[in-house]
């Protein structure tokens, strides 16, 4: 009886010990799995900073006056290069150039802002000339300004004629694309035969 008693006591030492042995290691588990979900939300709040900083970084060394000239130059090609007998406009081919909100700017409104081919008596042949202007405003890592004063050449039926435009460009980066597009564009107030505004 006696052996009974002390293997009795004996086993519930033991298993009072494992127990508390077991509640300690668990314990550890749930403050050892804290400290991992701390840390994973810390190492996700960090490479959401990363990726941030890398964008802007890359947006920095991006913004050099040669990038931006380039992609604006990209865009006035696009918006003054077209022939409406081929169903172009100046909008037609400005996809990946502009935000949605340029687009909006530049795109006539309504159902005849679908570009149709012209017959040959109404077509119109636009054409960029290659003494236009880009003047280069840096203003943050993603953004840019472009003062342009762009020459256009209008042909409509062999009659050419010469037009400028002062356009105010804003331009944003976009690093998925790698380039400069076109946020907002404002149309200036075209100058007068003595070279002046006012």
């Amino acid at each position: 009886m006696r052996k009974l008693i002390v293997t009795v006591i004996g086993l519930a030492i033991c298993f009072i010990g494992t127990g508390v042995f077991a509640s300690t290691q668990l314990t550890k588990v749930d403050n050892y799995e804290k400290k991992y979900e701390t840390a994973k939300k810390e190492k996700e709040e960090l490479q959401k900073d990363n990726d941030k900083l890398l964008k802007q970084l890359v947006a920095q060394q991006n913004n050099q006056e040669t990038k931006v000239k380039k992609d604006t130059q990209a865009f006035l090609e696009a918006l003054y290069n077209y022939d409406t007998s081929k169903g172009e406009r100046s909008w037609t081919k400005l996809d990946g150039l502009v935000t949605d909100k340029a687009m909006g700017m530049l795109k006539p409104p309504g159902p005849d802002s679908k570009a149709e081919k012209t017959s040959p008596e109404t077509t119109v042949v636009s054409e960029l000339s290659s003494k236009s202007l880009i003047y280069y405003t840096p203003v943050s890592s993603e953004k840019a300004n472009v003062f342009v004063r762009a020459y256009q050449t209008l042909d409509v039926n062999k009659v050419k004629t010469e037009n400028q435009t002062l356009l105010d460009i804003q331009l944003i980066y976009d690093a998925r694309k790698g380039k400069w597009i076109v946020d907002d564009v404002k149309v200036q107030e075209p100058l007068k035969s003595e070279g002046y505004v006012s």
